[in-house]
């Protein structure tokens, strides 16, 4: 078919992982930045994002 985009490999990983942890606590520490949404209620605003996105045809 048509390429509608394309991806360099520089952008590839070099592997899988099999976890990936966030951690703020470096930026707290070094930039003062600390994270205004806990990670329930970023979970929420994906659910919903994705509900309004199904409900407005779009499919995943």
């Amino acid at each position: 078919g048509k390429v509608l985009v394309r991806v360099s490999p520089k952008f590839y990983r070099p592997a899988e992982v099999e976890l990936l942890i966030g951690d703020p606590a470096k930026a707290l520490k070094e930039l003062g930045w600390a994270p205004k949404t806990t990670l329930e209620e970023l979970c929420q605003m994906m659910v919903e994002a994705d509900l309004r996105r199904n409900e407005a045809g779009f499919s995943f």
